[in-house]
């Protein structure tokens, strides 16, 4: 293990370990009660490190796309768990990405009022962001993540390895989640060095650990003393209101990252134009880091003012009649909670959008 971060719960404290090998399989492989899950691409991706650790195990093949987020999968796999005659007792093993850990985490939550998980993070999106934090969430019809919990892992297992094998377009998805804790960190922000640091990541993989860990701390501090979401921890939703919008409105073509990527520009025009931050300041970070790495190809439909503005309208954050969108305050990406964002500037923010992106 090359080191660990511990991580304190209301519900139960767990740990994030961290290793350069996949030698934590071999405390895996000792859990006698156990159900195994893993996103499919990790099974045929791994197939030779799963045999060496876990032979003869029977293994639930989840494919871990969007339209699986639903509760008609949890209960699929809450049927072939019980078929195997587990137990309350039993320890529910992870390795996936988000959608993974969202929809094992819902089950592992729900199942006998609460088991044992494990997670192993297999994409960046994961280990830089959604694997700490305690939620897991289903969508339901076209609202993203409306159902959910709060139930932290037992244990992490992260090894940034993983990551050789992800798609760029996972890749730059989980790029996305870092360029927003880049900009939530304390202190002044130096587009130049937050350039530097996305271009490290691309370059050389490996020093993607050192960045994992640092967001982690990162997130930690915003979820210090509020971890059930009431108050500061609101603010990790930078990019994520207009995001989550957006990957609703293209029918999930758009990444989570990505989408978050490009909520970023949104919530710092929205934040320009009520004169909170600097827009040349904003205008650089735009072009120099968020659509540079924004990656797929973007198409106009899935823009349309009516399927953003009803998605918006329909956010779990949203609490009053106006839209809401976390933004700067300040030209150091000090955020607060916008919860009066009309109609009449989403629709202006979104043209001004537009004209940047296309």
């Amino acid at each position: 293990m090359l080191n660990k971060i511990s991580i304190h719960s209301n519900i139960h404290n767990y740990q994030a370990e961290f290793y350069d090998d996949f030698s934590f399989f071999e405390s895996i492989k000792q859990i006698k009660n156990k159900a195994i899950i893993a996103d499919a691409n990790i099974i045929r991706l791994y197939s030779d490190l799963i045999n060496k650790y876990l032979p003869g195990e029977s293994i639930y093949s989840f494919e871990a796309i969007e339209e699986n987020k639903t509760i008609n999968k949890a209960c699929e796999i809450y049927e072939w768990i019980i078929s195997a005659n587990a137990k309350k007792n039993m320890t529910l093993v992870s390795l996936g990405g988000g959608i993974t850990q969202d929809v094992t985490g819902f089950v592992a939550s729900t199942l006998y009022r609460g088991i044992n998980w494990i997670f192993i993070p297999t994409t960046l999106l994961a280990q830089t962001d959604s694997c700490i934090g305690s939620k897991t969430s289903i969508n339901f019809k076209s609202y993203k993540n409306l159902i959910g919990t709060f139930y932290p892992p037992g244990k992490l297992f992260i090894n940034t390895s993983f990551i050789n094998t992800l798609t760029e377009r996972d890749f730059y998805s989980g790029l996305g989640e870092v360029i927003k804790f880049q900009l939530m960190k304390g202190g002044d922000k130096n587009i130049d060095d937050i350039f530097a640091l996305i271009e490290s990541c691309k370059k050389d993989k490996s020093y993607l650990q050192k960045v994992v860990h640092e967001d982690m701390i990162i997130k930690l501090s915003y979820m210090e003393g509020d971890e059930f979401d009431a108050g500061r921890r609101n603010l990790l939703n930078y990019g994520h209101c207009f995001g989550h919008a957006l990957e609703s409105s293209s029918s999930y073509y758009i990444p989570h990252g990505i989408a978050v990527n490009i909520g970023i520009i949104f919530a710092n025009i929205i934040s320009v134009k009520r004169n909170l931050l600097n827009s040349e300041l904003s205008e650089r970070l735009t072009h120099i880091v968020n659509k540079p790495n924004i990656y797929i190809k973007l198409r106009e439909s899935d823009f349309e003012e009516g399927k953003l503005l009803a998605a918006l309208k329909n956010d779990k954050k949203r609490i009053g009649n106006a839209l809401t969108v976390v933004i700067p305050e300040n030209n150091n990406f000090e955020l607060i909670k916008a919860d009066d964002v009309t109609e009449a500037e989403f629709k202006i923010t979104l043209n001004e959008l537009k004209n940047i992106l296309f």
